[in-house]
C-alpha cells in the first residue's frame, strides 16, 4: 500500500487516525499495531508471515539473551545465532529473487517431466522480496546487539515489540530506527495535537516530492531506457536520463522518508532524520553523512567501529582502508546480491579511501564548487551501476555519457518520451529543491509573527496537498525505489 495511493490517503489513513484518536491512551498501541499488521498483510502475501516470524524469533531471542546475562552467563552463542538468523533471512530472500527464476527455469529444462515444470508460471510469479525485509532485519540485529551490550533491557511486552517491528510508517523503506531511541515512545502515549500538525506538514512535503517530482521524472528513466539490452543514446540524451534518475531516486526516497517521519509524528512517534541535502556534499564522505543517514549510521556503529577496535588491538590484516571497503561492500550487498550493487558500493568505498589518504589533504584545498561538482560526478557515475540491469549495460551507458558509443551518437531522443514543458519545469524544481531552498524560503518570512506564519504555512500546505492529489488522480502507480530493498 503506497502512501501516495488513493487507498491509503482516503481510506486506510483517515480510518486508522479516527480510531486512534477516539480510543484512550491505553488502547492506542493496540490500535496502531493492528493497523500496522493490516498494512503488512495488504502489502503482500510474503511480508506478513515473514515479519511475524522475525518478530516472534527476535522477541524470544531478546528475552533469552537478557535471561543469560541476568544469570551471569555469556550470551555470545545466542547473539551470534540471532544475528545469523536475521542476516540469512534477508540474504536468502534476496538470492531467491535475484537468481531463483533462472535456477527454476534451468531445472525445468533439464527435468521437464517434473511437476515443477507445469507449475513454473505460478512459481515465478510468486517469487518476490518481502517488503521492508532489509530494514526490519537491521533493526532486529541492532536490538539484539543493544541488549547484549546492556544498553537496553529486553522488551517484555510482545505488543510493544510488535509495534516497534511492524510500525507501518517505516515498514516499507525505513528510516532504520534503534530500539533504544524508541523505547520511551512505545506503549501509552497521549495524542499530541501540535506534534500531529507538524507531522501533517512533513507528510505533505514528502508527498509533493514523490508525486510532483519523482514520479514525473520517472517518465524519462523507466520507459525505454533501462529495459533495453544495451543503451543506444546520444551523449545529451544519456546525460538527461542520468540527471533525471539522480533527482528521481533522491526525491523518491527522501519523499518517502518525509512521509514516514510525518506519519510517525501524527501517531506520536519520532523517527530519525534520513536525509540532509546530500547533493550539496563536497566529498563522498560527506555525502554519506547526508544520504540514508540511518543506514550509514548503522554500518558505522555495528560494523566499522568494531573493526577499527580490532585493528587497534593488533589485527594485522585490518586497516582503516580495508574496513571502509568491507563496510561499503556490505552496503552494496544490503541493497542487492547482484554484481551491479556490489560495484556501486565498492566504488563509493574506494573514493572514501582516496579521500582519507594523503591525496585527501590536497582535495580539501580545492574550492568548494569544484569539490561539489566532482562529488556529484562520482555519485552520478555510481548511480549508473545502481540502476542498470547488468555491468555491461552500465559500462555501455558510461560510454554514451562521454560519446564513445558510435551508434548512440546518431540516436538523439528516439527511445525517450518528448521533453514537454511540464517535464522541464519538473526538472527545474528538482534541481532547485535539491538545495536547502525550503529553509531559505522560511527565513524570508521570519519578519511575520508566529500566528501569521502558522496560518500562512497551513494555507500553503493545503494548496500543495491539492496539487499532489491532482497528480495522484492523474497518474499511474509508481512504487518506491527503496521499497525493493
Amino acid at each position: 500500500m503506497n502512501f501516495s495511493s488513493p487507498l491509503f490517503l482516503f481510506a486506510f489513513l483517515p480510518l486508522t487516525l479516527a480510531v486512534y484518536r477516539i480510543v484512550g491512551d491505553r488502547w492506542r498501541p493496540a490500535v496502531f499495531t493492528a493497523a500496522s499488521l493490516f498494512f503488512c498483510l495488504w502489502a503482500g502475501p510474503l511480508l506478513f508471515p515473514v515479519i511475524l516470524l522475525s518478530t516472534g524469533v527476535n522477541f524470544f531471542l531478546g528475552k533469552s539473551i537478557q535471561k543469560q546475562q541476568d544469570m551471569g552467563l555469556n550470551p555470545r552463542r545466542l547473539l551470534t545465532g540471532g544475528i545469523a538468523f536475521n542476516i540469512f533471512l534477508m540474504l536468502g530472500f534476496k538470492f531467491l529473487v535475484a537468481y531463483g527464476p533462472a535456477w527454476i527455469m534451468e531445472f525445468n529444462s533439464i527435468y521437464p517431466e517434473m511437476i515443477l515444470a507445469r507449475l513454473e508460471p505460478y512459481v515465478l510469479k510468486s517469487i518476490s522480496l518481502p517488503v521492508g525485509i532489509s530494514f526490519y532485519s537491521f533493526q532486529a540485529v541492532a536490538y539484539l546487539l543493544d541488549i547484549a551490550a546492556a544498553r537496553v533491557p529486553a522488551e517484555n511486552n510482545l505488543l510493544y515489540f510488535t509495534e516497534y517491528m511492524t510500525a507501518f510508517p517505516r515498514i516499507t523503506a525505513g528510516p532504520i530506527t534503534r530500539y533504544r531511541d524508541q523505547i520511551q515512545q512505545l506503549g501509552h502515549r497521549p495524542f499530541d495535537v501540535h506534534l500531529a500538525g507538524i507531522g501533517v506538514n512533513r507528510f505533505i512535503i514528502g508527498l509533493a516530492k514523490k508525486t510532483i517530482i519523482a514520479d514525473r521524472l520517472s517518465l524519462m528513466v523507466d520507459r525505454g531506457v533501462f529495459d533495453q539490452a544495451l543503451p543506444n543514446l546520444s551523449t545529451p540524451s544519456a546525460w538527461l536520463v542520468l540527471v533525471c534518475y539522480t533527482l528521481q531516486i533522491y526525491f523518491d526516497f527522501s519523499g518517502y522518508s518525509d512521509m514516514a517521519i510525518g506519519l510517525g509524528m501524527i501517531f506520536g512517534l519520532k523517527f530519525p532524520e534520513n536525509f540532509n541535502h546530500p547533493y550539496t556534499a563536497a566529498s563522498i564522505t560527506e555525502f554519506w553523512r547526508r544520504w540514508h543517514m540511518t543506514l550509514s549510521g548503522w554500518f558505522r556503529e555495528v560494523v566499522f567501529f568494531p573493526l577499527e577496535r580490532k585493528r587497534a588491538s593488533g589485527s594485522r590484516w585490518l586497516n582503516t582502508y580495508t574496513n571502509i571497503l568491507i563496510v561499503f561492500f556490505l552496503t552494496g550487498l544490503w541493497h542487492g546480491v547482484t554484481v551491479n550493487f556490489l560495484i556501486w558500493g565498492v566504488l563509493h568505498g574506494m573514493v572514501i579511501c582516496l579521500e582519507n589518504s594523503p591525496v585527501g589533504l590536497f582535495l580539501r584545498r580545492v574550492p568548494f564548487f569544484l569539490r561539489n561538482a566532482g562529488t556529484l560526478l562520482v555519485v552520478m557515475a555510481a548511480w549508473v551501476f545502481f540502476r542498470s540491469n547488468s555491468p555491461a549495460f552500465a559500462f555501455a551507458f558510461l560510454q554514451n555519457l562521454v560519446g564513445l558509443n558510435p551508434e548512440g551518437i546518431t540516436t538523439p531522443y528516439s527511445v525517450l518520451p518528448p521533453m514537454t514543458a511540464s517535464l522541464w519545469i519538473t526538472l527545474g524544481l528538482g534541481l532547485a529543491f535539491s538545495f536547502p531552498v525550503y529553509g531559505w524560503l522560511k527565513a524570508r518570512f521570519a519578519w511575520m509573527d508566529a500566528k501569521s506564519q502558522t496560518w500562512g504555512q497551513a494555507v500553503l500546505s493545503l494548496i500543495l496537498l491539492t496539487v499532489c492529489l491532482i497528480f495522484v488522480a492523474g497518474s499511474t502507480f509508481q512504487p518506491y525505489i527503496y521499497g525493493n530493498f
